[in-house]
């Protein structure tokens, strides 16, 4: 048993090094080609950045530290993780669900505008297999492993939805001011747009916490559902634009559109949260 406990943390320590390396060395290459030649075709070679390619530069500049920041700290906790303490496995599971959330937006872009696979999605999908890997390692009965990888994975889609729609907010105040304050589908998103952030920072705590069995983690996570769904569904009906879609192919419905499926989300989320089944095997009852 003492054997098979070292290898779990032997491979545990091996993923955070390696993906905190490939954070710090390789993964930024792909980020900048990604956003770069999205940035330099939609302005015209940076003769013309309009809303949409200055608040994609703003955002991904300010992420791009970030995820090589949690490339450092996958580093420096490696050992620490084949240690076994047990502050370590939280803090890795946290720092591999960030690029794994972001990524999708910093692709996003290219899927819309140049139809191909973009360069970051590799970051993404590393980062989501090692996060998934981490958790399924983890010592756990089978019913509590199926509760935290479900409820975990909804949390990712929640956080990598809110920093997709976000930066969409930013986009359409910066783009038209006069009707970020006068037009009511434009007004809608000065609500929203923070909601989303915060939607994203609740699901990383939610998770952090949850992966250290804490009961604030279950309501942080309640939060971020509650958010998800009072920020997204008025958005919908405000804006009903087919926006998981390319224009001109299916008429806007909530099968299509990027706020209603994410303020569906959020109610999924809530309701697993109540279901006995998963509540009482996402955190330690504390005294």
């Amino acid at each position: 048993m003492k054997d098979t406990n070292r290898t779990i943390l032997g491979v545990m320590a091996a993923i955070a090094l390696l993906m905190g390396l490939y954070l710090v060395f390789i993964a930024p290459g792909f980020f900048d080609s990604t956003m770069d030649q999205l940035i330099l075709k939609q302005s015209k070679q940076a003769t013309n950045l309009t809303a949409g390619p200055l608040s994609r530069l703003y955002i991904g500049s300010i992420y791009s530290g970030i995820e090589m920041l949690a490339g450092l700290v996958l580093i420096v906790i490696s050992p620490v993780l084949y240690k076994g303490k047990k502050w370590a496995w939280p803090l890795a599971v946290l720092m591999l669900s960030i690029p794994a959330m972001v990524n999708g937006f910093i692709g996003l872009g290219w899927l819309e505008n140049l139809k191909r696979f973009p360069p970051a999605y590799i970051t993404f999908f590393l980062s989501l297999i090692a996060f998934w890997v981490m958790l399924l390692l983890k010592k756990n009965d089978g019913k509590t492993k199926i509760a935290m990888f479900i409820v975990f994975t909804l949390l990712g889609m929640l956080g990598a939805q809110a920093f997709m729609l976000y930066p969409h907010a930013v986009r359409v105040i910066l783009k038209d001011p006069a009707a970020a304050l006068l037009d009511p589908t434009a007004a809608i998103l000065r609500r929203t747009g923070p909601l989303m952030f915060s939607v994203f920072i609740l699901s990383a705590l939610a998770i952090w916490k949850l992966a250290q069995r804490k009961e604030s983690g279950w309501y942080l996570a309640l939060l971020s559902g509650l958010a998800m769904a009072i920020g997204a569904f008025p958005v919908h009906y405000l804006r009903p634009t087919a926006s998981l879609v390319p224009a001109d192919t299916l008429a806007p419905s909530v099968f299509t559109s990027a706020y209603w499926m994410a303020g569906a989300q959020g109610v999924i989320l809530v309701i697993l949260l109540l279901i006995p089944f998963f509540k009482s095997r996402l955190y330690d009852k504390e005294e």
